[in-house]
């Protein structure tokens, strides 16, 4: 009678087991300095840059929001921005802003790159609007659907027309694990080559793989 009467409790205790939340992940390292690319890795996809300068802040990165490029603020477990800006020249680069984000979980890094294919599938056309100051601006937003970098990719070109002058932004958004890389790459005039923008992809996902 002892022994049956203990059974019922040992398989109550079983199935409590089973219930209780297992022990939490291990949180992910921060990022750090040494996951940006430094402005030798830039000069070796463009090497006519001319006396670039780097920055280096604990910014949060601001990413598409339905069709407004820069809505959503997106911080993660831990984040860097790196900021090279070389001497401005025609038809050349003039900006390049590099995110990194560390998520919790790869679910989150996904949904990231999801909203840079939403913009390049919807949000497509010519917007008329203003530079803050009163002055016109015709924003093109084109669709850019970059090939496969690290575990995935995702892109959008912006080109921001003003007063005669034209500055194009080729993005690119590249995940490794939970660490997504945001590249944002400027030119004045012409659109930033696909290929250079894609070899800086690649670089900065050698640094989590």
């Amino acid at each position: 009678m002892r022994a049956t009467a203990l059974a019922p409790v040992s398989v109550l205790l079983s199935v409590l087991a089973q219930l209780a939340p297992s022990s939490a992940a291990p949180a992910p390292a921060p990022v750090t300095r040494d996951d940006l690319l430094t402005v030798a890795d830039y000069r070796s996809v463009h090497p006519d840059m001319r006396d670039p300068s780097r920055i280096v802040l604990r910014s949060p990165l601001f990413a598409p929001r339905g069709c407004d490029d820069q809505d959503l603020l997106v911080r993660g477990t831990s984040r860097i921005l790196g900021s090279v800006s070389p001497e401005v020249r025609r038809r050349s680069v003039s900006l390049i802003d590099q995110n990194v984000v560390r998520f919790a979980s790869v679910r989150e890094a996904r949904d990231l790159l999801r909203r840079y294919r939403h913009f390049s599938a919807r949000c497509v056309g010519d917007v008329d609007t203003d530079d803050g100051e009163g002055g016109d601006v015709r924003l093109k937003n084109r669709a850019w659907f970059p090939p496969r970098v690290g575990d995935q990719s995702a892109g959008m070109l912006i080109g921001w027309f003003q007063r005669g002058s034209a500055d194009w932004r080729r993005v690119l958004a590249v995940r490794v694990g939970r660490t997504v890389s945001v590249l944002d790459v400027s030119f004045t005039d012409v659109r930033p080559p696909k290929d250079d923008v894609v070899a800086l992809g690649e670089l900065a996902a050698e640094r989590f793989g």
